[in-house]
């Protein structure tokens, strides 16, 4: 047998296929996860944990209930309860991790999951399961060979219901196991900590189920902790089978502990700040029992005031004398009133109020030393709260899944701060904030106890202060309105270009504030004069910011129910200025739309990979070499200036309605009844050589939906490509139908292949040509009530005379539909600018014409940051924040963007290592070491692996 190099080459690529096929899959599961949340993520590296000989008793129970021991070693399922800064994370963090050591020999899995209210992630139940099953997957390679066989069967499992996923992801695999491997039984323990942070009691409640369900697998056990929450309480009435609840309050007093936490917290800091000092004199031993004391059993307490201590700017011995002021409730009358009630339940609560007041006072006095000091106090307390309570509490409510965090940068700029002021204002809240290093990515802010949040949202506990959520809430509204007011036409264009614009925190409007409001606050005269000053595709992507930008985002393309085409559909039937920015009536349709939600929910995405082999020409390198539809997952955009993607595919879908039977031709409702009435859609995408052409039909393409689930498919087609090949004499060109743009289960509603002609034309070319393409496109789909769309790539490699003779022919048809009887054409054309171009645009102004210049358009450094974080599932944090001003410098962002993430998809391991030479260049230089170092990836090399943020495979 004889195997050739192309051969030996392909079985290579299957081999690695093969190989890489666990990781690919763990790959798919790890980005529907909440690696955040995980017991030894990064992120939780500086998370409470007991101190050595603290917490012992509740520990080794644990322990021994895990081993199936002790009193609870017929508890299938445990709920541990505790107040609010009980320390009940920081044992489930030392049980995790004790629990993760100790499991490095044996059959034994650890899983966990830690929810926090301020991370959208982490606040709900949405990526729980996903998040367990990662780690069994990663752990156990059979489990993982189980879940190969889940996701391949159900590529749309992760869209399913939670208790689906439970089932499917985990405990039909563990059961299969426990059945395979009867000799050595696998035991998961599942450490769940933080109910009380997720969002709603509904949700509460449905975690309980999900992991009461779970637990009932064999040989698993699960440890739930939080709060005595209604929904804890409510769970254990309804007497949940093999199940305790334990109070560790009750259970296991903490005041020793306290105590010895609080002594050697003492002497550590003593040892790293005073060093010097005599170790007889200070720290009193005294000082511990009365901190320990005032505790009364809340680690919280101790905690925060240690961390007080623990300021190297300051004197701790200084520092430990205010905390006992406070703990008293001596040094301020406002802290006296809130622990007046002196004993009982309330007094932690008090003096835990006092100790907050306290450094509240202390640090407003050190950040506006001129300011009165009631003054001082709420302005630096209202912006604590804006920054770790009001927008993550807005982000969360908007819900938007790719869009959930804004970096720190931003915000700072958008609240009217200069660089680097959050940090110097919260310099002296260090022991109540985790105030991160750097300001970029996904960097935030945040409480180190969720009782901070509490106290400022309550005005019977902050409200000496002032009413903290109110004043932070008029402030940030304000700050906003005066920002819309003052943009001009010039800042208003560029915001709906997704272009630069300051503050940047206006791209970020759909997260934060109400969408009539944002119009009414642009001042009028601005939005008099767009209508005369915006050309139609500018008309087209401001009425898409009103309508779509403003409630889903810049970033943001909804097709689960087919919202966004609906909202879009609707709005651009309208009159910019009588209609659409007077009010929001726009904002739902008056009659349901064509395109029905059944026929958006389930959509198949596919590679090609078939037209450049055809073509074997190297003037299609500007091809878009991934032709997909929407698949059944959402795929962020990572094209720059994604509304223009936006804009262009709502420009391709009106033409291509529903399909609604195939054995049967109905029109959908709400249809033109002839396509006569329907006006001619002509767009030109002109940019110079990696302007982003490419790039934006890509991005295109995965916003078309290209069938339907259940039986042969329905739904309009994609667009049909023409390359344009010049002949090699020069005087005459053909014309290629690519093959096979898109497959779905059954026979494809447009198959390309079928077409496939060489169309010789000559410099006077027929007008009714693009006529006989639709007739001979009919006659092969005479099913489809529509006729298709054109999308002609590369006119600028024609001589001046055939692109002159060839725009004639587009041109003829342009808004004369109903005069000549003929079917509307819709066609786009891309081409490298060209003076006969140029001159011929000049004399098209018909409406339904659009023109789209790639060059000179930039894109703004925050979006950037989104798109490089949403994409590449890494986060190096500042790196992105550098790597994004690269990019808006460079002459080919859209380019360099897919580049970038491409490769990331090829190689993540050596993805970021490979970034550290162009993050050192210049800024003005670096986009060139991109082109070096990231070079385009051969689509051989590539195969299946090809971009997307849930990719599929071939053959799939």
């Amino acid at each position: 047998m004889v195997v050739t190099v192309s051969s030996f080459t392909l079985i290579l690529g299957m081999m690695s296929t093969a190989l890489n096929l666990p990781f690919t899959v763990l790959s798919e599961l790890r980005k529907e996860s909440a690696l955040a949340a995980i017991s030894n993520a990064e992120e939780r590296a500086y998370a409470p944990r007991c101190l050595h000989e603290t917490r012992t008793r509740v520990l080794n129970d644990l322990g021994e209930w895990s081993e199936a021991k002790g009193r609870w070693k017929d508890v299938k399922l445990l709920l541990l309860t505790g107040p609010a800064g009980h320390g009940k994370t920081a044992i489930m963090q030392s049980f995790s991790e004790r629990l993760l050591e100790e499991s490095k020999e044996g059959q034994v899995v650890i899983a966990t999951f830690f929810f926090k209210s301020t991370i959208s992630d982490q606040n709900q139940p949405k990526a729980l399961v996903t998040t367990l099953a990662h780690q069994v997957a990663l752990h156990l390679p059979s489990f993982r060979y189980r879940i190969i066989t889940v996701l391949r069967d159900n590529i749309g499992i992760f869209l399913t219901s939670l208790e689906h996923q439970m089932k499917y992801l985990l405990i039909d695999p563990l059961t299969e196991l426990q059945v395979s491997s009867s000799s050595h039984p696998l035991t998961l323990i599942c450490a769940v900590d933080g109910l009380d942070e997720c969002v709603g009691d509904d949700a509460q409640f449905r975690v309980i189920r999900l992991l009461h369900t779970l637990s009932m697998t064999p040989n698993t056990r699960v440890v739930l902790a939080s709060r005595p929450e209604f929904p804890i309480e409510s769970a254990m009435e309804a007497g949940l089978s093999e199940t305790l609840h334990i109070d560790l309050n009750k259970e296991y007093p903490a005041g020793s502990d306290i105590l010895q936490f609080t002594w050697i917290r003492l002497l550590e800091i003593r040892d790293r700040l005073l060093p010097k000092l005599d170790r007889v004199s200070w720290p009193r031993k005294e000082d511990a029992e009365q901190i320990a004391d005032y505790s009364s059993g809340q680690f919280i307490l101790a905690d925060t005031a240690m961390r007080y201590v623990d300021d190297r700017r300051y004197d701790p011995r200084k520092r430990l004398e205010e905390v006992l002021a406070l703990c008293g409730g001596e040094s301020d009358p406002r802290a006296r009133m809130s622990v007046a009630t002196g004993r009982g339940s309330t007094r932690p609560l008090g003096v835990l109020d006092a100790l907050f007041t306290g450094i509240l006072n202390r640090a407003a006095r050190n950040t506006y030393p001129d300011w009165e000091p009631e003054r001082a106090v709420l302005e630096l307390a209202s912006l604590v709260w804006t920054l770790i309570g009001l927008i993550p509490s807005i982000i969360t409510a908007a819900s938007h899944p790719h869009q959930g965090c804004i970096s720190l940068w931003v915000i700072e700029e958008g609240i009217g701060r200069e660089g680097g002021d959050l940090v110097r204002e919260l310099l002296d809240l260090h022991s109540l904030l985790d105030v991160p290093q750097d300001m970029y990515g996904r960097n935030k802010i945040s409480a180190h106890h969720k009782s901070f949040l509490d106290f400022l949202r309550d005005p019977g506990r902050s409200g000496h202060l002032g009413n903290i959520p109110q004043v932070a809430e008029e402030r940030f509204d304000q700050t906003i309105k005066a920002h819309l007011s003052s943009l001009t036409v010039n800042d208003l264009k560029d915001l709906v270009l997704a272009q630069p614009v300051k503050p940047r925190i206006l791209h970020h409007l759909h997260l934060l504030f109400n969408t009539q409001a944002v119009i009414e606050n642009i001042d009028r005269k601005v939005w008099k004069a767009l209508p005369c000053l915006f050309n139609a595709w500018e008309t087209l992507l401001v009425k898409q910011w009103v309508v779509l930008g403003l409630s889903e985002g810049a970033l943001e393309w909804n097709l689960q129910h087919s919202k966004s085409l609906r909202m879009m559909n609707k709005a651009c039937k309208r009159s910019l200025h009588d209609s659409l920015l007077p009010g929001l009536e726009n904002e739902g349709p008056a009659h349901p739309a064509p395109m029905s939600d059944a026929d958006f929910r389930f959509l198949l995405a596919r590679l090609d990979g078939q037209g450049d082999k055809t073509l074997g020409q190297e003037n299609s390198a500007f091809i878009p070499k991934r032709r997909t539809g929407m698949g059944v997952f959402r795929i962020p955009p990572s094209f720059p200036w994604f509304p223009v993607c936006r804009a262009l595919a709502w420009l391709w879908a009106p033409s291509h309605r529903l399909v609604t039977d195939c054995s049967r031709v109905t029109q959908p409702t709400d249809t033109p009844k002839s396509h006569l009435q329907e006006p001619s859609q002509i767009v030109f995408i002109i940019g110079s050589t990696g302007s982003g052409k490419r790039e934006l039909l890509e991005d295109t393409y995965k916003l078309l939906p290209a069938g339907h689930e259940k039986g042969p498919p329905e739904g309009w087609v994609p667009p049909v490509d023409i390359i344009i090949v010049p002949d090699t004499d020069g005087l005459t060109l053909s014309s290629l139908w690519t093959p096979g743009a898109f497959s779905v289960y059954h026979d494809a509603p447009c198959n390309n292949k079928d077409l496939m002609v060489n169309t010789t034309l000559s410099p006077q070319m027929p007008t009714s040509l693009f006529q006989d393409w639709i007739t001979c496109w009919k006659a092969k789909h005479e099913k489809n009530i529509y006729h298709p769309h054109f999308l002609l790539q590369g006119l600028h490699l024609l001589s001046p005379e055939h692109q002159a003779a060839l725009l004639d022919v587009i041109s003829s048809h342009a808004g004369q539909s109903a005069a000549t009887r003929r079917p509307p054409l819709f066609i786009t054309v891309t081409s490298l600018p060209t003076a006969t171009l140029a001159s011929r645009l000049r004399q098209c102004s018909w409406p339904g014409v659009y023109y789209l210049n790639l060059d000179g358009m930039k894109v703004d450094v925050s979006l950037l940051e989104v798109i490089l974080s949403n994409q590449t599932a890494a986060d190096p944090q500042l790196k992105f924040h550098k790597l994004a001003q690269i990019l808006a410098t460079s002459p080919k962002p859209a380019c360099h963007l897919q580049r970038l993430i491409d490769h990331w998809y090829h190689d993540s391991d050596g993805w970021e290592n490979r970034l550290d030479p162009i993050l050192a260049a210049p800024e003005s230089e670096a986009w060139h070491l991109i082109e070096e170092h990231f070079g385009d990836i051969p689509m051989e090399v590539k195969g299946w692996r090809k971009p997307g943020r849930h990719r599929q495979r071939r053959g799939e």
